[in-house]
């Protein structure tokens, strides 16, 4: 016969306000398919208002536009009619790497990486990392070291990165950099502000004063 085992009062009180400290990320902001509808919903807008580099005949840009959250899973993707085929990865990739390299305490975009990872710099061959063959827990998704992969923080914290690939680097960061309004990390974790890394060329909105 099993005894019943009785608990304090006092103790379940106490449990009560400790327990969510004592299991990791309980209260940690997270990325919902409703905020990827929103940001992507921000950058198409953007990209149906940005010049192409390479289209002929005065076309806008043609994105592919990745969402996901801060271990690489996708929450939200889209594909403009007739955006390159090979541009599907390329965003996914932008996404995975500016969420993969930014943090509660930093935020870097795949700008930020390009500028570090150049030879002899301190990032040097990290491209060669993060392999989307590893197995593991975290969808690795490759490292882009070229502009249009911005993070995306709620309430100061880091839940994900916007991804977008179609066009020159300079269009798609602005593509990026529109999707993130609402999203933006705290200035004092930025890149330029920590390490007087360029974050973005800022074509879009000035990141110091907010979108």
């Amino acid at each position: 016969m099993m005894k019943k085992i009785c608990v304090p009062s006092f103790l379940l009180l106490t449990m009560s306000f400790v327990m969510p400290w004592a299991i990791p990320n309980a209260f940690a902001a997270k990325l919902t398919p409703a905020d990827c509808r929103t940001i992507i919903e921000q950058a198409e807008d953007q990209a149906n208002l940005t010049d192409s580099l390479l289209r002929a005949f005065g076309g806008t840009t043609k994105m592919h536009i990745a969402c996901v959250d801060r271990e690489g899973d996708i929450k939200g993707f889209r594909s403009m009619p007739d955006a390159w085929t090979g541009s599907i990865d390329i965003a996914k990739a932008k996404a995975y790497t500016a969420a993969a390299f930014s943090s509660n305490q930093n935020a870097l975009t795949t700008r930020d990486i390009g500028v570090l990872s150049q030879p002899g710099g301190p990032l040097w061959h990290i491209g060669n990392s993060n392999d989307p063959k590893t197995p593991g827990r975290i969808n690795e998704r490759g490292i882009i070291e070229f502009p249009g992969g911005v993070p995306l923080y709620k309430n100061g914290e880091l839940v994900g990165g916007i991804g977008v690939s179609g066009d020159g680097v300079v269009q798609d960061e602005d593509v990026a950099e529109a999707g993130s309004c609402g999203f933006l990390p705290p200035a004092a974790i930025r890149s330029d502000t920590v390490a007087g890394l360029p974050y973005t060329t800022g074509g879009v909105f000035d990141f110091r004063t907010g979108c």
